[in-house]
């Protein structure tokens, strides 16, 4: 494999040294291990590579846009994306650390004995410290990238303090559901060390599901005061919307996001009972009647579409593949140092978990967004044929770009890899093609 990752010293690092002696059927261990960090971290890089690379602006993009604006969306995102990709790599080190390095191991089987022989309860330990330690690794990315980044370029009037509660609370939240996760998931190790990912995988689908139903009632509130639209000029447009793309749309609401950010959106969300529309008030803020009409043409044609459903199929599929290797690897690690697993279930083993499910989705990232951008590029599409209004659709993604600063060109290689939405010249050159 290499130099061990992480620094790791005089073999100290399992799979280097004691891979191979202790088992059989180490070297596929290693080479899993190996690939699977490889594709990952070559992900990461290639990503922030393409970042630094410095462009001229493009002639077309000229046409739309002032080159100030196209500078200014350029850097920010430029700034956001080198702040991510190294978040990515601290997040990863952390967990190379814990999982493969002997002082990590050491501190992970401590969590694990707080829990006296219970393995729920050394679940909880090894859990609870792990998101502490990952939160605090990750704070000053966080920080930059929540607060002082959205600062300052004028997108955010959030005090420091408030965004801090906030962030605490998103934390507890996050923490709170993956407990929620764990703790079910580890009786189904026990339960069964081999079959365990096929429950699992049913469970997950299940929880998420509930997550999407739960969202704009439960959820969404938590960060933004959320209240129903009582303007009959905007309840009607919507109607008038769904009724063309063939949906029902029981509530329109809108968050109230205009006293902490500027950026402006709208979505369908929530699923069956729960499925309504919710626009922020920035968006009736910054844009005229017409715009704000084909932005939601297009959030309803996801609707129209099941998008939704598609993208929770998509990551169900997903993840009972990742469940599916993820059970093998957790038998093959058994006895393997420095974490030394006595058995799958055993708690200090979820390092090793998450460490291969983040490692897993940054792999697998480019077909999710390959796949959401048909999504949205089809969305366009739906919107400019109910709507009938080119001219709308291109000055609402003008706004779009001035209110959310972005590249709206970005290299090929930085949009495949991380976009989860096609560029926004992109989007406007579709218009202009059927127009013509």
């Amino acid at each position: 494999m290499g130099r061990a990752p992480c620094g790791i010293k005089r073999g100290e690092c399992a799979l280097v040294k004691e891979v191979g002696p202790l088992r059989a059927d180490a070297p596929p261990v290693r080479l899993i291990w190996s690939a699977l960090l490889t594709a990952g971290l070559s992900l990461i890089f290639l990503l922030l590579f393409a970042t630094l690379e410095q462009r001229p602006l493009e002639v077309e993009a000229l046409r739309y846009f002032p080159a100030e604006m196209l500078q200014r969306g350029r850097q920010f995102s430029r700034e956001a994306r080198i702040a991510a990709s190294l978040q990515a790599l601290a997040s990863t080190g952390l967990m190379l650390f814990l999982c493969f390095h002997a002082h990590g191991a050491r501190w992970l089987t401590w969590l694990e004995e707080r829990g006296r022989g219970k393995t729920w309860r050394g679940l909880l330990w090894v859990a609870t410290g792990i998101s502490l330690i990952s939160a605090v690794v990750e704070f000053p990315f966080s920080l930059y990238l929540g607060y002082f980044h959205e600062k300052a370029y004028g997108l955010t009037q959030q005090p420091v303090a408030s965004w801090l509660l906030e962030h605490l609370v998103d934390l507890g939240i996050n923490l709170l559901i993956s407990v929620a996760l764990w703790l079910p998931l580890y009786g189904l190790i026990r339960w069964s060390p081999r079959r365990w990912w096929l429950p699992a995988t049913l469970f997950a689908a299940a929880l998420s599901a509930l997550l999407v139903i739960l969202y704009p009632v439960l959820i969404l509130p938590l960060s933004h005061p959320v209240k129903r639209v009582e303007d009959p000029k905007v309840v009607g447009m919507v109607q008038r919307l769904a009724d063309r793309a063939g949906v029902a749309v029981e509530t329109v609401r809108e968050m109230q996001v205009s006293d902490k950010s500027s950026r402006i959106n709208a979505m369908v969300t929530g699923l069956g009972p729960t499925k309504q529309v919710i626009i922020y008030n920035t968006l009736r803020q910054q844009m005229a009647p017409a715009e704000v009409e084909v932005v939601l043409a297009h959030e309803l044609a996801h609707a129209a579409y099941g998008d939704v459903l598609r993208s929770w199929i998509l990551n169900v599929v997903s993840g009972g593949l990742s469940l599916l290797a993820a059970a093998w690897l957790l038998r093959a690690m058994q006895g393997i140092g420095p974490l030394h697993l006595p058995k799958p279930h055993a708690a200090r083993g979820l390092a090793m978990l998450i460490l291969f499910f983040s490692l897993f989705d940054t792999v697998t990232a480019p077909v999710h967004n390959y796949v959401s951008r048909q999504m949205e590029v089809r969305a366009d599409a739906f919107a400019l044929r109910v709507t009938q209004n080119p001219r709308a659709m291109m000055s609402s993604f003008q706004k779009l770009a001035g209110s959310n600063p972005s590249d709206v060109s970005p290299p090929p290689l930085v949009e495949f890899l991380s976009h989860s939405h096609p560029s926004i010249l992109r989007r406007i050159q579709r218009v202009m093609d059927g127009v013509r």
